[in-house]
């Protein structure tokens, strides 16, 4: 009896110390799994959102940089085509194109550059105006002019639109101001309500007289998600003034393509109930894209009364993109792409 008692204790203490051997180094197979399969999708996840594959709801209420909270700061100067800092005479304005023999060597790269070389292919697509999208986003395609709405901001983040001289040189329908809310916006449009007694116009970013030669297209024009809070003086001076300027190159040129919007960044102050940004710049780009001549300029402006030149306020696409995280007209072929933006064709406009 001695001897199977010893037995069953022997077997006993074996059998304890696989157990807890097992507790200690076991493997469990289940869990290193999940882990790996959760590993490898929030690895894909980022990616994806990186590359703009997956895009989720709020991309269109996303936070910008800190660095872009106070543009007013940043010294353009230093860029390829930089704006003139001083006021400059009408009659007489500088070249700020950047072909100048002060800053000829950022562009060196494209003084054989041919531009009608390229086929043109890419303009016949219906979003070709548009900056990169994703069909996630709140854009809104009317028959005139596209935008992207922000909801955090209140506002679109661009509109775009094709310019056409032939529109332009029909008979004027009257404005009959008929601001209101854009039932398109599915979570709601800022209101009229907000710019009461704010002390900010209703300032348009594609303008009312770039869509007056049609009634319906005029009114479409008064929707609030095209509307952004401006400075009466810089809305109804400079900013009118490149509105005009815009016109005429369509005139001029043919048709140009056109991408206006704020510069909306963190932290900005706010009008109305609905919480309305106040934008401190704004930026207006123009392309033409009918042969001979290819070319395209940007223009970036404070939200204040100026006195100066449009050509004070010249930079290069390239800029704006920075500022605004956008990208524009990405489906131009790559070197075409960046001899345009890169401000390279900015001494082909007049104004």
């Amino acid at each position: 009896m001695a001897q199977k008692r010893s037995a069953k204790a022997h077997t006993t203490k074996r059998t304890t110390r696989r157990k807890s051997s097992k507790k200690k180094g076991g493997f469990n197979l289940g869990k290193f799994t999940l882990g790996m399969v959760i590993l490898l999708v929030l690895g894909y996840s980022s990616l994806a959102i990186w590359e703009g594959k997956l895009v989720i709801d709020e991309v269109s209420e996303f936070e910008f940089p800190e660095f872009m909270e106070d543009l007013e700061d940043i010294d353009l100067s230093t860029e390829p085509s930089n704006p003139t800092e001083e006021a400059q005479d009408e009659e007489a304005p500088s070249d700020n194109s950047g072909n100048s023999n002060d800053t000829g060597a950022s562009f060196n790269r494209f003084e054989d550059f041919d531009a009608e070389g390229f086929d043109l292919y890419f303009t016949k697509a219906f979003d070709f105006a548009w900056p990169e999208y994703s069909t996630n986003e709140t854009i809104i395609e009317r028959p005139y002019y596209t935008l992207r709405y922000n909801e955090t901001h209140e506002q679109a983040m661009w509109v775009a639109y094709k310019l056409v001289a032939d529109s332009l040189d029909q008979d004027k329908f009257e404005r009959k101001n008929d601001f209101r809310e854009d039932p398109r916006v599915k979570t709601a449009s800022a209101s009229l309500a907000d710019y009461k007694g704010s002390g900010f116009d209703r300032g348009h970013l594609a303008p009312a007289g770039d869509f007056s030669y049609d009634d319906f297209a005029l009114s479409q024009s008064f929707y609030m998600s095209n509307m952004s809070p401006q400075d009466p003086s810089f809305n109804r001076g400079i900013w009118r003034k490149l509105e005009e300027k815009v016109r005429d190159c369509a005139m001029e040129d043919g048709e140009v393509y056109v991408v206006t919007g704020p510069v909306l960044t963190n932290s900005l102050p706010s009008i109305g109930e609905n919480k309305v940004s106040v934008p401190k710049h704004y930026y207006k780009i123009i392309l033409d894209v009918r042969k001979p001549e290819i070319k395209a300029i940007a223009f970036l402006l404070q939200n204040e009364g100026s006195s100066k030149p449009l050509s004070a306020y010249v930079v290069s696409i390239d800029q704006i993109e920075r500022l605004t995280s956008l990208d524009f007209f990405p489906t131009i072929p790559d070197e075409l792409e960046a001899y345009l933006e890169s401000g390279a064709s900015n001494a082909d406009w007049e104004y």
